[in-house]
C-alpha cells in the first residue's frame, strides 16, 4: 500500500492527482483510490495506522527499525532490504515515509527461537549499515535510546564516541542517568552485564 498526499488548491490537486494516478498505474499499481472526503482519507490511513497491530498477527515479536536515507536512495535501499530478507529467510514489512526517506523495516519473529533471534539481529545491523552506506543515518524520527546503541560505530568513529563518553561522564560520573542509552558508557558492551543497566 502506498499513500500519496497532495496539497494545494482544488484545481491543482485534481490535476496532480490525475498525474500521480497515471504514474502509479504505469508502474504496476493494482488499484488506485482517491479520497474525496475526510472520512475517505481517514479510512485509507487506517491501514498505515494499524500496520503494527497487523504485524503482531504474523509473529509474537517485532524488531522495529528506524533509519533515514536520501529519498533518491529509496529504490536501492528497498532492494537491499529485500536481499537481506531473502538471505536470512525473514519476514520483513516495510512501513516508511517516502517523502522524507524515513524507513521502518520491521522484522516479525519469535524470540523463543534463539537461532532466528540471532538472524534477526544480524539482519537489523545489515539494514542499518546499508542505510548508512546509502548516505543515511541510524536515526530517522526516533532517537538512539538503547535499541540502536550498538549501531553508533556505524556513524561515529572511536575518537568521537570517546569524546561523547567523556562529556557524559563529566555530567554523570556515577552513570545514573539512563545507563546504556544514547551514548555507549564504555568502549565495549560490559555495561549490559550489570544489573543497574537493566
Amino acid at each position: 500500500v502506498l499513500l500519496v498526499e497532495l496539497d494545494g488548491g482544488a484545481d491543482a490537486v485534481e490535476a496532480e492527482a490525475a498525474t500521480v494516478a497515471a504514474i502509479l498505474r504505469e508502474r504496476g499499481a493494482r488499484e488506485v483510490r482517491s479520497a474525496s472526503t475526510p472520512a475517505d482519507r481517514a479510512r485509507l490511513w487506517q491501514g498505515r495506522k494499524k500496520a503494527f497491530g497487523a504485524m503482531g498477527r504474523i509473529a509474537p515479536d517485532l524488531a522495529v527499525q528506524d533509519a533515514v536515507v536520501p529519498r533518491s536512495a529509496l529504490p536501492d535501499i528497498m532492494d537491499r532490504i529485500e536481499e537481506i530478507r531473502g538471505r536470512h529467510g525473514l519476514a520483513i514489512s516495510n512501513v516508511f515515509h517516502a517523502g522524507d526517506g524515513n524507513l521502518h523495516p520491521n522484522i516479525s519473529f519469535d524470540r523463543r527461537d534463539p537461532v532466528l533471534a540471532d538472524r534477526v539481529q544480524v539482519a537489523c545491523r545489515e539494514i542499518m549499515a546499508a542505510c548508512v552506506a546509502a548516505g543515511g543515518s541510524i536515526t530517522g524520527e526516533h532517537g538512539v535510546g538503547s535499541d540502536k546503541i550498538d549501531y553508533m560505530p556505524l556513524i561515529f568513529d572511536g575518537d568521537t564516541l570517546a569524546a561523547m563518553r567523556a562529556v557524559r561522564h563529566a555530567f554523570d560520573p556515577f552513570e545514573r542517568a539512563n545507563p546504556g542509552k544514547v551514548v555507549p558508557l564504555h568502549a565495549c558492551r560490559e555495561w549490559r552485564a550489570t544489573p543497574a543497566a537493566r
